[in-house]
């Protein structure tokens, strides 16, 4: 483009414009790049002086930040323009100071903020200062009135327990609302970050545990142990304890939540030794597992490793110590009977899921029940194919919305064509066929879930259990009805597989029996009977077997038992130490010129005393002659062999050992649900070892604290001893008061019985003389 045609730019118009102006008036054009300026020396000087100075080199002195004071004052002016302005408080408007900052500080005004004000929001108390609050145990209940006051160190293990209890996240304390909690609710607790407290958790886990490994060199323990696969697809296995303390109540401890390599039996026997030699743990009973082939390896394994243990690590050379768990095989027993589904749980199940498949279907169905006016707040549940037991339950709570089925069939057109061709909804048959399978399994789901609890003895009931379940498939099996008595037969191949012979049921399940003062050795003898009618040699051989294993075991608990004296109290050992005086007294009598012929009676009462005495002189013998306990319902065994646990003190170390056995590994499967809980898809990069430690260390801040026997002290033994003394000087008085007033002599006897239950347990409740 030609320069002369071209379009001039706004800054050269400007240019030109100033330039015509600078010619009408007389003046020099302003300069541009084409022109050159010619300057002056004095427009030099003249510019200079106009330029503005440079700035300093030295280093300007910084702002002090305004006090954090001012954000609790306002200022204001007073009418008089003469007098200075003043501040006050904003929260109580009372507070009124004069504002000057050359010659007042803040010091002042802080110090009406921190202590004077009393409508100050955030005030923080004192470090001393301490507020009324109702003190509480573990369980939240409110113990008693008291002061408390700050603790930085037991408020940060408080936040510590929420986080491990509540299976909260780590990050939990980061979060903007719990730390705006905090700083509402208690200004002078700081809440710990994450990682601070991932190593309190390590810390609290490692003293925990050392506590927990002195406690257990105390006791033989029974262990159950599973394994489970997590999402961050690693193998843990659980091992727990099983044990019952001084005062005869039953724990059960998460041990170890580690990782195995894999599923093989060896593998898994060499972990259970690593962690009981890691806790100390010498003295093992039990060990429950379910029925797979790599848990007999294990048991195999653990029995040639722990024979050689000392303090006796397995009595009987471990030959009892593999427990089956019972829940797991009913499992099997009853899957295997239900595995050919018949036509009615099929249809009943198929109307079920008609009326779960949506929410208007569900209304539907709830309102034929307000028509059929069926008073039940539940609803109708949906099985699992997998799981025998929620077939049942599904089965039970459908028998109660019959009539609602039946009316939903009327009234609802989709109903019937949901079924599909050859398939029909539950008609009179189904609905009969389902009452008499969930008669069948009720007791099968009544056993599972007696012998899955874990914090109560399950052992001396097991027995009599497996006997009720032999009886009845061996009665259904026989029965007219096609349907049950196929069930019942394969149910009884199932059951004869695993308990079949009563040398397959693990001895000390029988033993249980024994001890249970309900029971003991007639009532075990009478059940076996039952089972082998026609063969009274067998019955009597194992009735003298499970005897034999009584006495054994009596003779390798007396071996460690420590006799107290305060503590082997019984009639027959009374009565022949006060034989034993009279006979001392009388033959030195008759030393000294007594008469012959009292020496002679004294002698021969001796030796029928004697006689006496060997009869009954074994305690097993005198457990097993004495009288059998009710039979009822709230019979409590644990705190029937805590009363009578001086009278019989080596059956007493063998009852709390058998007793805390458990018959199931629903212990250690329940641990596997927290476990599902802490390693979820949000928290999959927790470590195994951080795993471990908030697993069991919930298990332990969750249980009950372990109490330990505590001897008497002297003070308390001569207490007794004025006891016993008044007792037996009031004796013959209570005997004539008893005639005069006319009294049955067997409340003498209940009195005396007391007296001696007293004499034993000086907890014992006093409403049991009432009668």
């Amino acid at each position: 483009m030609d320069e002369a045609n071209s379009i001039p730019t706004r800054d050269e118009m400007e240019v030109n414009q100033g330039v015509e102006e600078g010619f009408a008036s007389n003046q020099p054009p302003p300069m541009t790049e084409s022109t050159p300026a010619v300057v002056t020396s004095q427009e030099q000087t003249s510019a200079a002086d106009q330029l503005p100075p440079l700035p300093s080199q030295k280093k300007r002195k910084p702002t002090r930040k305004p006090s954090e004071v001012w954000n609790h004052f306002e200022q204001y002016q007073t009418g008089n323009p003469s007098e200075p302005i003043r501040v006050r408080c904003k929260y109580c408007k009372t507070a009124d100071y004069k504002y000057d900052p050359a010659t007042c500080g803040t010091s002042s005004l802080r110090t009406h903020i921190t202590n004077l004000c009393k409508k100050y929001p955030y005030r923080v108390p004192g470090s001393n200062q301490k507020v009324l609050t109702f003190a509480k145990d573990q369980s939240g209940s409110i113990t008693a009135l008291g002061a408390a006051g700050f603790n930085k160190e037991e408020s940060r293990k408080a936040c510590l327990r929420m986080v491990i209890i509540d299976e909260l996240p780590f990050s939990f304390v980061d979060g903007e609302g719990f730390r705006h909690f905090c700083s509402v609710a208690c200004p002078r607790f700081i809440p710990p970050s994450r990682r601070t407290l991932a190593r309190d958790l390590l810390a609290l886990y490692y003293d925990e545990k050392q506590l927990l490994k002195a406690k257990l060199a105390a006791h033989r323990v029974c262990l159950t142990t599973d394994t489970w696969t997590s999402v961050q697809n690693v193998n843990y296995m659980v091992l727990t304890a099983h044990f019952l303390d001084g005062d005869w109540m039953l724990h059960k401890r998460v041990l170890n939540f580690c990782v195995i390599q894999n599923h093989k039996g060896r593998t898994i026997g060499r972990l259970i030794e690593k962690c009981l030699i890691d806790w100390g743990i010498e003295r093992v009973l039990t060990i429950t597992l379910d029925n797979a082939s790599a848990n007999d390896k294990a048991v195999s394994y653990l029995q040639t490793k722990m024979k050689d243990w000392p303090n006796g690590g397995l009595l009987l050379d471990g030959v009892h110590l593999h427990m089956r768990c019972c829940a797991h095989i009913v499992n099997l027993i009853v899957t295997d009977g239900l595995k050919e589904l018949h036509n009615s749980v099929k249809s009943i199940r198929d109307a079920v899921m008609y009326v779960r498949s949506s929410p208007q279907r569900l209304e539907t169905f709830k309102s034929c029940i307000e028509k059929d006016k069926i008073d039940c707040k539940g609803l109708v549940v949906l099985d699992v194919p997998t799981r025998w037991n929620s077939t049942y339950m599904m089965l039970e709570a459908a028998l109660k919305f019959k009539k609602a089925f039946k009316r939903l069939e009327d009234e609802d057109g989709h109903f019937k064509s949901y079924f599909g061709r050859g398939n029909t909804p539950p008609v009179e048959e189904d609905w009969a066929n389902a009452v008499v399978f969930v008669k069948f399994l009720k007791s099968f789901y009544d056993f599972t879930l007696r012998c899955s609890a874990t914090l109560h003895a399950t052992a001396h009931t097991t027995f009599h259990d497996l006997f009720a379940i032999d009886c009845e498939l061996a009665e259904l099996s026989v029965v007219g009805n096609p349907l049950l008595s196929d069930m019942a037969q394969n149910m009884k191949l199932k059951y004869d597989k695993y308990w079949g012979s009563l040398d397959s049921v693990n001895q000390f399940l029988l033993i249980a029996v024994v001890i249970d003062p309900r029971y003991k050795l007639d009532n075990l003898s009478m059940h076996i009977a039952d089972l082998y009618v026609e063969n009274d040699a067998y019955v009597a051989e194992k009735t003298a077997g499970v005897r034999d294993l009584l006495f054994k075991l009596y003779g390798l608990y007396e071996a460690g038992f420590v006799s107290k004296p305060n503590q082997s109290f019984s009639s027959s050992t009374t009565s022949s130490s006060i034989g034993s005086v009279i006979v001392t007294d009388s033959s030195s009598s008759s030393s000294f010129g007594g008469d012959r012929k009292k020496a002679m009676k004294e002698k021969w009462k001796k030796r029928q005393e004697d006689k006496e005495a060997v009869v009954l002189s074994h305690e097993i013998d005198r457990y097993l002659s004495d009288a059998a306990e009710q039979d009822i319902e709230q019979f409590d065994i644990l705190n029937w062999w805590r009363v009578n646990a001086s009278k019989y003190p080596v059956l007493a170390a063998i009852a709390k050992d058998v007793l805390a056995i458990p018959v199931s590994t629903v212990a250690s499967e329940s641990t596997f649900s927290t476990g599902g809980r802490t390693i979820n898809s949000f928290r999959s990069s927790l470590s195994p070892t951080m795993v471990e430690a908030l697993i069991c260390t919930q298990n332990w801040l969750k249980s009950t604290s372990i109490s330990l026997k505590v001897e008497p002290t002297i003070e308390e033994m001569e207490f007794y001893e004025t006891i016993e003394s008044g007792i037996s000087i009031c004796l013959d008085s209570l005997l004539i008061m008893c005639e005069f007033y006319c009294v049955e002599a067997k409340y003498i006897i209940m009195y005396i019985s007391y007296i001696d239950m007293r004499r034993s347990n000086a907890n014992a409740p006093v409403h049991i003389f009432t009668d």
